[in-house]
C-alpha cells in the first residue's frame, strides 16, 4: 500500500465537493498545521529567506494552494510581531475553500494577505515573487505535474520554492489513524487524510524527482510529525 504513490481522488479535489465536508477538513487541516509543524516549518523557511533584506522591503510571497489560508494568516502575525515585512499573494483554484478563506480573511483583516482564486498552472503574475510556499499541496499533483509546475514557477520565482508536505509511511497511516479516532473525525476527512498519507512522498522519491530540474537546486529531508521539508533553490539568470 504505502511502496508508490497512490492516485486517488480525494473529496477536497472534487468540485462538487460537500460545503460541510470541506468546512471540516479545513478545521481538521488547521488543528494539525498548529500542533504538528505546519506552521513551524513555513516560519523558519520564511525566517531565513527574509535575513539580511534591506529594510522596509517586503518579502513578496506566492502561497501555493492556500485553502483557509491559515499559514499565511499565521505567519503573517507573526511576521508583524516580528517587524519582519511581508507579503503574501494567496493561490486556491477551489470555491469551497476560497469561500471558507474569504471568511478568514474578513475576519483578520490583514492587508498583507490578498487572496485570489486562481490555479498556479495558469496564474500570470504581475511582478516576480521572492520565493513560494507550498504547504500540504504537491501530494495532489502527479510527478508529471510538479515537474511542468517547477518550469513554471522558475518564470516567476525568484530565489526558492518550500515544499511542506507529507511523509507517507505505515506509522505515518497509524498515527493519523489515530489522531482521526481520537477527536471523532467525520468519514470523509478520515478518507481524505488517510488517502493524502497514501499520496505523500518518501525522501529519496522527492530527492529524486526534484533532481531532474535544470537550472534548480534542492535539498529534500524529513521533518518531525511525518512531514517532508524540500527545499528548490533557483539559479539566478536561468529561465525557460
Amino acid at each position: 500500500m504505502f511502496d508508490v504513490r497512490d492516485t486517488a481522488t480525494e473529496f477536497l479535489d472534487r468540485t462538487d465537493c460537500d460545503p460541510s465536508l470541506a468546512a471540516a477538513s479545513y478545521r481538521f487541516m488547521e488543528r494539525v498545521n498548529r500542533r504538528f509543524g505546519g506552521i513551524r516549518l513555513v516560519r523558519r523557511f520564511l525566517a531565513a529567506e527574509s535575513a539580511g533584506r534591506r529594510a522596509g522591503t517586503p518579502l513578496r510571497v506566492l502561497d501555493i494552494g492556500s485553502g483557509s489560508c491559515d499559514i499565511p494568516l499565521a505567519i503573517s502575525q507573526w511576521a508583524d510581531a516580528s517587524d519582519i515585512p511581508l507579503r503574501f499573494t494567496c493561490l486556491e483554484p477551489a470555491g469551497h475553500a476560497v469561500d471558507i478563506a474569504r471568511r478568514q480573511l474578513a475576519r483578520a483583516r490583514d492587508s498583507a494577505v490578498e487572496l485570489l482564486q486562481e490555479d498556479v498552472f495558469t496564474h500570470q503574475p504581475s511582478e516576480p515573487y521572492d520565493c513560494a510556499v507550498a504547504s500540504m499541496c504537491f501530494h495532489h499533483f502527479s510527478d508529471a505535474q510538479i515537474i511542468a509546475l517547477m518550469q513554471r514557477l522558475r518564470r516567476f520565482v525568484r530565489k526558492s520554492l518550500l515544499i511542506n508536505d507529507l511523509r507517507r509511511s505505515a506509522l505515518a497511516d497509524l498515527a493519523a489513524k489515530l489522531l482521526l479516532t481520537s477527536i471523532r473525525a467525520p468519514a470523509g476527512v478520515r478518507h481524505d487524510a488517510l488517502l493524502s498519507i497514501r499520496r505523500g512522498f518518501r525522501v529519496h522519491e522527492l530527492k529524486a524527482l526534484l533532481g531532474q530540474l535544470d537550472g534548480a537546486t534542492a535539498t529534500v529531508a524529513p521533518a518531525r510529525w511525518f512531514r517532508i521539508a524540500a527545499i528548490v533553490r533557483f539559479k539566478l539568470g536561468e529561465k525557460t
